[in-house]
């Protein structure tokens, strides 16, 4: 055999033992990953319209106004996927696994739109008005959505403030949510979805109330009737307010949590 010959006839030899382990290194890493690894599941939540639980028998709804709901502004700190979890006045956290599936200000100006519609307050409700302007529009701002954890206490913030405005942008309503925060007994972020949801809900009916009387006054005195029905006996104001009568306490837990369909989303990790 020529030198040349036995040169490459070593150099395979060493090649050789180096692929093999290679490959095998490769493998056994393959298997301990595939094997081993933990299987994580993306959770994405919304919340949605509830069914209404209205007591308003003097109510003559719907009324024959056209209103445009305006999208719900909200804190570019909220305005985000993930839920957020807040430690501190000065610390947050934010989860990739639990996150919201609709943006923050689609998710509750949906929802509010669907309170509206589901009360039949109004004769037409909509987003967008092409052709004419509508009688009256609805703005709203999302000051806080957020998730307090405090030990072994977690919390939720819900902080909302709506405006109905006629089209001189004269504020003919206004409210602020009352209360916006609510104390929920389970470290899992469902729990806490269902609480924000029981929270929009809560105050979503009581300005139902405040709006249909404010409507309601409107048509009585364009119409030349008695309005002492709507009159506070005490001072004489127009009860716009719902009467303790009818207040309920908000419940602390409701029906299940809505889930989009199709978002388990199983990932991997070494």
């Amino acid at each position: 055999m020529s030198v040349g010959k036995m040169r490459n006839f070593v150099g395979r030899i060493w090649i050789l033992p180096i692929c093999l382990g290679a490959c095998l290194w490769l493998s056994s890493c393959s298997q301990l990953i595939g094997g081993k690894a933990e299987r994580r599941v993306r959770r994405q939540f919304v919340i949605e319209a509830l069914p209404l639980r209205l007591s308003m028998p003097l109510s003559e709804r719907p009324y024959e106004y056209r209103v445009q709901l305006e999208e719900f502004s909200v804190s570019r700190f909220y305005e985000r996927d993930q839920i957020v979890f807040r430690l501190s006045p000065e610390e947050v956290r934010f989860d990739p696994d639990n996150v919201w599936g609709v943006r923050p200000s689609d998710m509750i100006t949906d929802a509010v739109g669907s309170y509206l519609k589901q009360a039949q307050l109004f004769t037409d409700v909509r987003q967008e008005f092409l052709d004419d302007a509508p009688d009256f529009t609805l703005t709203g701002s999302v000051a806080a959505i957020e998730r307090h954890d405090s030990g072994d206490r977690w919390f939720v913030t819900l902080d909302v403030s709506m405006q109905l405005l006629d089209r001189q942008n004269t504020i003919i309503w206004q409210r602020n949510f009352d209360p916006v925060e609510e104390e929920v007994f389970d470290r899992d972020p469902v729990i806490s979805v269902r609480a924000l949801r029981e929270l929009l809900r809560f105050n979503i009916e009581r300005s139902i109330y405040e709006i249909d009387r404010r409507m309601l006054l409107r048509k009585m005195q364009a119409e030349g009737r008695d309005i002492a029905v709507l009159l506070d006996n005490q001072n004489g104001a127009v009860l716009d307010t719902l009467p303790k009568a009818q207040e309920e306490e908000m419940p602390r837990s409701t029906k299940d949590y809505v889930v989009l369909p199709g978002t388990l989303i199983t990932q991997e990790e070494p």
